[in-house]
C-alpha cells in the first residue's frame, strides 16, 4: 500500500440479456470497475441495443423530480432509503404529482417578488420628491414625460438643458436633485444632454397624489403583497415538509437508474447476450467475479484478458498521507508500473518546510492560520474577520478542496517548523529558551543589546558551522538524487528497458563521481593529485564520472548528453535549504535589533521600533509561508521526481454514484489473502 498504485486487471463479461440489469446494478453498487469500449476485434461482430420505453420513462421522471428539488425549499434529510427494484421506484415516483401545484405557487411568488421590487424602486423615486406639494400625476401623461436627476452637476445650468431639449420644464428640489419634464418623444434628446453634461436620469413612474400620499398607498400595497408572499412560502414549506425527503431519495435513485440504463444501451450485444469490458483493481477481482456470478445466477462468463492498453491509476495510501496525493496529481498522476511518490512527498516536504522556516513563533502562527482555514472551509457558515471579497477571490482562484488540502498540509508542516524552531531557539528571532541546541545568531539578536531575553546556553553555533552545514545539505542533495535514480532504475527494470537501467546507472556514477571529486578538492589544500597511489579516491571519482558520461551518452543519446550539467546543479540545489533558513532568521533578528535599540533610546524611537517590528515580522511571516512551501515543493518536483517519474497516468474512474439519500443493493469487500 502506498509504494505503487493499485495493480489493475482488465476483465471481459459475457452475460445473458435477461440478467443484464442485475449485473449492471451489482457492478454499479460495488463501484470497482471502470468501463471501457469493447476490444475492436469483438466489437465489429456485435451490435448495440436501442433505448426502450423504460429508459424514456425513467428519464421523464428524472427531469420532473429535478424540477421538484429546484422549486421546493431544502431541508435536512436524516435517513436513507433502499429501493428493491425499478418497479418499486416507478411506483414511488408515480405517487408524487405536485408539479402543477408547485409551478402555480412559484409563478405567484415570482410575480409578487417582481411587484415588490418595482415598488421598492418607486419608493426610492418618491423619497427624492418629498416636500413637493404637487399631485405626482402631473409628471406623466399622453403628452409629457418626467425624469428625476439626483446627481445634478454643480456647474451645469438649467438653460443648457433647455437649449438642448426645447420646451422642457425644470423643477429644482435641492442643490443636486431636479425634475425635468419634456414633451413625449423627446426622451432621446434628454438622454444625449444628460450624457454631455454628466448626470443620470431616472424615469418618474405613473403616480398619483402628493409624495406622502403616494408613499402611504404604495406601502399599503407592499404590505398586502408581503403577506401574500408569506402565505405562499408557508405553503411551499408545508409541501417541502411532506415531500422533500421522498423527492430527493427518488430523484437520486432515478439518476442512478438513468446512468445504468445509459450504460446498458451502449453495451455491445446480440439478441440474447451482451459483452462488457473494464478495469478492476486486482485485489477486487475474485470478489467481483463472485458478485457478478451471484447477480447473474450463474449465466455469465468472466475472464481476465490481456491487453497492451495502459491501465488507469488508483492511488491507495494510508489515511494520514492521502492529502498529499493532491500535490502528486497536481504534478502528474503516476502510471501503474511506477512508484507512487505520495508518501515520500508527505515525509520529506514537511521536514524541508520546517527547516527552512526554523522559528517556532512563525510555526505557531502558521499552525493557527492553517487550523482556522481548515475550520472555515469545513464550516462555510462560520464568521470570518477577512473581507468577503478576498475570500471569494481565493475560492475562485484555488477552489474549496485545494485550499482545504493546503490548510491540512500546512498544519503538518508548521508542527515541524515549531519543532525545528525550538531546537534553534528562535521565537520571531528572539532566543526565549534558556538552552539553544543550534544557535543561528549572527550578532543581530536582541540578546546582545539588553538583559531581555537572557543569553541562553549554546550547544552548537550554526554560524560557525556554515561550511559544514552547506556540505551536509550537499549530502542531502546527493542522497535524494541517488534515491530518485535508484527508483528510476527499478522502474526501467520493471518495464524491461535495459538501456534505461544502464542510463540510470550512468547518472548514479556521475553523481557520486563528481561528489567524491568535490570532497577531495575541499580536503586537498595543496592542490588535487591524480596519482593513483597517493590519491586513489580522486582518480577513481574522475574515472567513475567519465564512465557515467559514456554510459549515459550511449544509452540516452544526445538528450542525455545535453542534460549532463544538470546532475551537478540538482545536487547543489539542496543547499538552498540552509540559505532560506539563514535569510529568514537574519531578517527576523535585524528587525528585533531595530526594535530593541529603539526601545532603549526614547519613546519616539520606541514607537517607530514597534511599527517596524510589527510590519517587519508580518512581512517575514509571509515569506516564511510562501518561500519554504514553493522551494520545498520545487526540490521534490524538479530535483527528485525527474530522476524516476514518468507520470501522464489517467485516473481510475469507477462506474458508480456517490449516494447521499439511498442505500446500494450490493456491497463488495477486497479479496481475502
Amino acid at each position: 500500500m502506498g509504494i505503487r498504485p493499485e495493480r489493475m486487471v482488465r476483465i471481459r463479461i459475457i452475460g445473458s440479456n435477461q440478467r443484464k440489469d442485475q449485473i449492471i446494478t451489482a457492478l454499479h453498487d460495488a463501484g470497482v470497475i471502470q468501463l471501457e469500449p469493447v476490444s475492436q476485434d469483438l466489437a465489429k461482430l456485435l451490435g448495440s441495443a436501442r433505448p426502450g420505453d423504460l429508459y424514456r420513462k425513467i428519464n421523464t421522471f428524472l427531469q420532473r423530480f429535478r424540477g421538484y428539488v429546484t422549486m421546493l425549499p431544502h431541508r435536512e434529510v436524516k435517513e436513507k432509503r433502499t429501493f428493491s427494484s425499478v418497479e418499486e421506484l416507478i411506483s414511488a415516483a408515480s405517487n408524487i404529482d405536485i408539479e402543477d401545484h408547485l409551478k402555480a405557487l412559484k409563478e405567484q411568488e415570482a410575480a409578487l417578488l417582481a411587484r415588490l421590487k418595482e415598488a421598492e424602486s418607486r419608493l426610492q423615486v418618491i423619497s427624492k420628491l418629498r416636500g413637493l406639494k404637487y399631485d405626482l400625476s402631473i409628471f406623466n401623461g399622453s403628452e409629457i414625460m418626467s425624469y428625476l436627476v439626483t446627481d445634478w452637476p454643480g456647474d451645469a445650468s438649467p438653460d443648457e438643458i433647455r437649449s438642448k431639449v426645447p420646451d422642457s420644464t425644470i423643477i429644482r428640489i435641492n442643490d443636486t436633485t431636479y425634475v425635468i419634464s419634456i414633451p413625449s418623444g423627446r426622451d432621446s434628446d434628454l438622454a444625449r444632454a444628460a450624457n454631455d453634461l454628466g448626470f443620470t436620469i431616472i424615469h418618474i413612474p405613473m403616480l398619483s397624489g402628493t409624495p406622502e400620499e403616494a408613499e402611504s398607498l404604495l406601502r399599503e400595497k407592499m404590505d398586502e403583497d408581503m403577506a401574500s408572499l408569506e402565505d405562499i412560502r408557508k405553503e411551499l414549506d408545508h409541501l417541502s415538509q411532506d415531500y422533500f425527503t421522498d423527492v430527493v431519495q427518488i430523484m437520486e435513485q432515478l439518476d442512478i437508474e438513468n446512468r445504468k440504463m445509459e450504460v446498458s444501451e451502449r453495451l455491445a450485444s446480440t439478441q440474447d447476450t451482451f459483452v462488457m469490458e473494464g478495469w478492476v483493481p486486482e485485489k477486487y477481482f475474485k470478489s467481483t467475479v463472485s458478485l457478478v456470478e451471484k447477480a447473474a445466477e450463474g449465466r455469465v462468463i468472466i475472464r481476465q484478458i490481456e491487453t497492451k492498453d495502459n491501465p488507469p491509476t488508483l492511488l491507495e495510501n494510508p489515511r494520514a498521507f492521502r492529502k498529499f496525493e493532491f500535490f502528486v496529481k497536481f504534478y502528474s498522476l503516476p502510471q501503474e508500473f511506477e512508484f507512487d511518490p505520495t508518501m515520500i512527498f508527505g515525509i520529506i516536504f514537511p521536514i524541508f518546510f520546517g527547516i527552512m522556516v526554523g522559528d517556532w513563533g512563525y510555526g505557531i502562527v502558521i499552525l493557527l492560520l492553517a487550523m482556522w482555514m481548515v475550520r472555515k472551509l469545513q464550516r462555510p457558515g462560520s464568521k470570518t474577520i477577512l473581507p468577503k471579497s478576498l475570500t471569494r477571490f481565493a475560492m475562485t482562484i484555488f477552489g474549496r478542496n485545494p485550499l482545504l488540502i493546503l490548510g491540512k498540509t500546512l498544519i503538518t508542516a508548521s508542527i515541524m517548523a515549531i519543532a525545528v524552531g525550538l531546537l534553534f531557539n528562535n521565537f520571531f528571532g528572539f532566543p526565549l529558551l534558556p538552552v539553544t541546541v543550534f544557535q543561528t545568531s549572527t550578532g543581530f539578536s536582541g540578546a546582545h543589546i539588553g538583559s531581555f531575553p537572557p543569553n541562553p546556553i549554546v550547544i552548537f553555533n550554526v554560524t560557525l558551522m556554515i561550511p559544514k552545514l552547506l556540505l551536509f545539505t550537499g549530502y542531502v542533495g546527493l542522497a535524494m538524487v541517488s534515491f530518485g535514480l535508484i527508483l528510476g532504475m527499478i522502474n526501467e527494470g520493471t518495464l524491461g528497458h535495459r538501456r534505461g537501467v544502464a542510463g540510470k546507472v550512468g547518472w548514479l556514477m556521475m553523481a557520486w563521481g563528481i561528489s567524491i571529486f568535490g570532497l577531495d578538492l575541499i580536503h586537498q589544500h595543496s592542490g588535487i593529485s591524480l596519482n593513483i597511489h597517493t590519491n586513489p579516491e580522486g582518480v577513481l571519482s574522475i574515472a567513475a564520472f567519465i564512465a557515467g558520461i559514456i554510459i549515459v551518452g550511449v544509452s540516452e543519446g544526445t538528450k542525455g548528453a545535453v542534460e549532463i550539467p544538470s546532475i551537478i546543479s540538482h545536487i547543489l540545489s539542496y543547499t538552498r535549504i540552509l540559505g532560506i533558513l539563514l535569510a529568514s532568521v537574519i531578517l527576523a533578528q535585524v528587525i528585533d535589533l531595530i526594535f530593541m535599540k529603539g526601545v532603549m533610546k526614547s519613546p519616539l524611537f520606541a514607537l517607530i521600533g514597534i511599527i517596524i517590528l510589527v510590519f517587519g515580522q508580518l512581512f517575514n511571516l509571509v515569506i516564511a509561508v510562501f518561500e519554504p512551501g514553493i522551494q520545498g515543493a520545487r526540490l521534490l518536483y524538479v530535483e527528485f521526481f525527474s530522476k524516476f517519474y514518468y507520470g501522464n497516468g489517467r485516473p481510475f474512474r469507477p462506474f458508480k454514484t456517490d449516494r447521499k439519500y439511498t442505500n446500494p443493493a450490493f456491497k463488495i469487500e477486497p479479496d481475502q489473502k
